[in-house]
């Protein structure tokens, strides 16, 4: 009996991809965006540009400066072939984009933390009309960005001003300034923004905050705001240059085979034109021809494989772009991208500590991932396993076939089922409520993946039951499927 979850057979095929270059490049003006029908507006500096693999900048030209990107649309140079330059003033001389340690500020003068922190407050009462102002600034002044977001901002919004808000808060703390930084700038190299486009995306930011700011702004706080937002575009720009030299922005993807799971529920299949290093836990974002520019995550449903496959469990969602076009009108040959692997629900190397697995719907998926490799490590690195699958309806319990016969074969492995609805043999009720009641679990290690709620309630619930907060892993904030 093989010693891992059952895996569908190989598939015997040519594929299509044939040409991709060792690193894929993209930015307006590129193949894959001239393909896709994505054109740059006539007369942009970028218009007309011809594809060409990605050249990583000379370290001793690239400065020193450290930073990071945020959100759609901030992704790194790491594809532009061009060195660091530094910045251009956003405003005035006072508050030119040089990295001002804060040490070094005038003993009498409040932190730049401070500043941020009491505009931020400002702001976050007209978030909305924030945003706005902020793509209105940015496109308007600089009509060539707007080929680099998708047709319907609508999906965008708010992703990219948010996302430097965030990164604002934690400017000050070099480690939590890293943790957020470092994943957003490697997926975001995908988007195709040159480091020239960081000025910009600054001032357009500053205008915003100025315009809504109320009386929270200065001069004091606009300087504070200039280095701050230096820090972290640098360390994007530095981030994704280095990120450049090793991987590619994104990886082309055929599909091998789209198979239902449920009638709402397909497992897709896809063949990458170039080795995927990912982990099993994590999770890939994908793009579909019929909507450019538009990324959605999804938990990659096994470890990884000797013959390269990737399996993606989709669900179609009611207005769900991508997860439509996945379940419903993708087919084998097709082919799509897919960003960086990234997400944090991966498993302590060697650790024996008993886990606590939970999984609704199709977050099965990166659970599913979980037991593989778990399955193939040595009998004695394998821990204690209390795995919880949740549905609304038991007839949406895929996988619990799978969990079955892993479960009769291996007895680390504990499987219990609760559905919302209808007749069912194992348990009933909300699946965080389930799992709580049946602690405790301050001894296990957790990883909860599923609908965002869920997980928010999920981590509720643990930490009632006693589980520290370093114990429970999931991706839910990190723009992962959870």
């Amino acid at each position: 009996m093989p010693d891992h979850l059952p895996l569908p057979p190989r598939q015997v095929y040519t594929p299509m991809i044939t040409d991709a270059p060792g690193l894929n490049w993209v930015g307006p003006g590129d193949a894959w965006t001239r393909a896709w029908a994505q054109q740059p507006p006539q007369g942009s500096a970028t218009a007309g540009s011809a594809a060409a693999p990605v050249v990583p900048a000379d370290p001793a030209s690239t400065g020193s400066g450290t930073g990071v990107g945020t959100g759609v649309g901030t992704g790194s140079g790491g594809g532009s072939g061009q060195p660091f330059r530094p910045l251009p003033p956003l405003l005035s001389p006072e508050t030119a984009l040089a990295v001002i340690p804060l040490a070094a500020r005038a003993r009498n003068a409040e932190p730049d933390r401070e500043l941020v922190r009491r505009s931020l407050a400002a702001v976050e009462a007209v978030a909305d009309r924030a945003v706005a102002h902020f793509y209105a600034v940015l496109f308007v002044g600089n009509p060539e960005l707007r080929s680099l977001f998708p047709a319907s901002m609508d999906l965008q919004r708010d992703r990219l001003f948010r996302a430097l808000l965030a990164a604002a808060r934690v400017a000050d703390d070099p480690a939590a300034l890293a943790q957020l930084v470092e994943p957003l700038a490697r997926g975001h190299r995908k988007y195709g923004v040159r480091n020239e486009h960081y000025a910009p995306v600054g001032a357009a930011l500053i205008a915003a905050l100025a315009r809504f700011g109320g009386g929270a702004w200065d001069r004091h706080t606009e300087a504070a705001w200039a280095r701050t937002y230096a820090a972290v575009s640098q360390l994007m720009i530095a981030v994704a240059e280095r990120d450049a030299v090793v991987s590619p922005p994104w990886w082309q993807g055929e599909v091998v085979a789209v198979e239902p799971l449920t009638g709402e529920v397909g497992q897709v299949t896809v063949r990458t034109d170039h080795p995927y290093p990912y982990r099993a836990g994590q999770y890939a974002t994908l793009e579909v021809p019929l909507w450019p520019r538009v990324w959605r995550p999804y938990s990659l449903a096994a470890a990884p494989r000797p013959d390269g496959l990737l399996t993606f469990q989709v669900k179609a969602v009611p207005a769900g772009w991508v997860s439509n076009a996945l379940v419903r009108r993708t087919g084998p040959g097709d082919v799509l991208r897919l960003g960086p692997p990234a997400g944090q629900m991966v498993l302590r190397p060697g650790s024996t500590t008993p886990l606590l697995l939970v999984g609704g719907g199709t977050g099965i998926a990166p659970i599913l991932a979980l037991l593989q490799e778990l399955a193939e490590r040595p009998r004695s690195q394998r821990p204690k396993v209390e795995l919880f699958y949740g549905a609304r309806r038991a007839s949406e319990l895929y996988a619990l076939g799978a969990l079955t016969e892993l479960a009769k074969r291996h007895s680390w492995l504990h499987v219990r089922t609760t559905v919302l609805e209808g007749r069912h043999r194992g348990l009933s009720g909300p699946l965080p409520d389930v799992v709580a009641g049946l602690g405790p679990w301050d001894e296990y290690e957790a990883y909860l993946s599923g609908p965002p709620a869920m997980v928010r309630r999920g981590v509720r619930a643990l930490y009632a039951a006693g589980v520290a907060e370093e114990r429970i892993r999931h991706d839910l904030g990190t723009d992962g499927p959870a």
